[in-house]
């Protein structure tokens, strides 16, 4: 067994990065196995409002899930490429709603965040990409769906637009799933702003983060 007093810097930073991805492995199975249950559990029940609740947790989870797995090391530091999170979280909710008359179009900046944003952005894109494609068209109504990422001077911003049935004239929005995305928002240090685009509705959130953290991944 190593002897910590003499490792070497670079055998200390081999056991730590070591000890990370054990740890990441550990999460990763959690997750599944919550996944599980949940999915389990929706089959047994009788109850079609509660199958849609726990629908909606076994998507939650699937975003978090989908966060560990884009989480890289640059040095020492957690860092997670947003783009490609964003494209396989869409493409997971487009798989899964099967709405084939809805399109979804992605203009996705390269934007590089810390480890630890990687969970709520996830949350963030799946709550107002899953509320499109859940209440945008009812019956069969065809569209389409754009969610772009941009970089901004003091960070970056993220919308969601729909050209669905949109918001009903004085009605405020509303629902858990736009809470949740509140509240992913308030933890990135950013607001969701909700914006009746007419037709549909978009969402935006801009998210401040240092200057020397937001900046377009490696090619």
């Amino acid at each position: 067994m190593a002897n910590p007093i003499t490792d070497s810097p670079e055998q200390a930073l081999e056991r730590q990065a070591a000890r990370a991805r054990e740890v990441d492995h550990r999460v990763k199975n959690t997750l599944q196995l919550i996944s599980s249950i949940v999915l389990l559990q929706g089959r047994r029940t009788g109850d079609e409002g509660a199958r849609t609740a726990l629908r909606a947790v076994q998507q939650r989870v699937a975003a978090v899930s989908v966060s560990h797995r884009h989480v890289g090391w640059v040095g020492d530091a957690e860092q997670v490429e947003l783009a490609a999170l964003v494209r396989e979280i869409v493409g997971d909710l487009a798989g899964s709603a099967g709405r084939e008359g809805v399109e979804i179009d992605l203009d996705l900046e390269s934007v590089t965040i810390p480890g630890r944003q990687g969970a709520p952005m996830a949350l963030l894109v799946s709550e107002a990409v899953g509320n499109a494609l859940r209440h945008a068209y009812p019956e069969d109504r065809t569209g389409r769906v754009r969610v772009a990422l941009r970089r901004t001077e003091a960070g970056f911003e993220l919308s969601v637009a729909d050209d669905g049935v949109g918001i009903p004239p004085g009605a405020r929005p509303s629902g858990f799933g736009l809470t949740v995305a509140q509240l992913m928002a308030q933890q990135l240090r950013g607001k969701l702003v909700t914006d009746v685009a007419q037709p549909g509705v978009r969402l935006s959130v801009v998210v401040p983060m240092d200057s020397d953290t937001v900046r377009a991944a490696p090619r």
